[in-house]
């Protein structure tokens, strides 16, 4: 799995939120937040930082091996 992929997981998770409520948080949809998690998905910049801001950390936190 990719550091992107791990990361969003850890950082929604840490928030206690399922992956529809970081959806609905991000602005996006609950597949495209599958899809990143499951490593299928994360290529489009704009979606992915509506992410990283719902999650309240940069968008290359999303990418940081070992973020924290």
């Amino acid at each position: 799995m990719s550091n992107l992929a791990e990361n969003v997981r850890r950082y929604r998770q840490e928030r206690a939120w399922s992956v529809r409520q970081l959806a609905a948080k991000a602005g996006v949809s609950v597949s495209y937040i599958y899809a990143i998690e499951s490593g299928v998905r994360g290529s489009n910049l704009v979606k992915l930082a509506k992410v990283a801001q719902a999650l309240e950390v940069s968008l290359s936190a999303l990418w940081d091996e070992g973020s924290s």
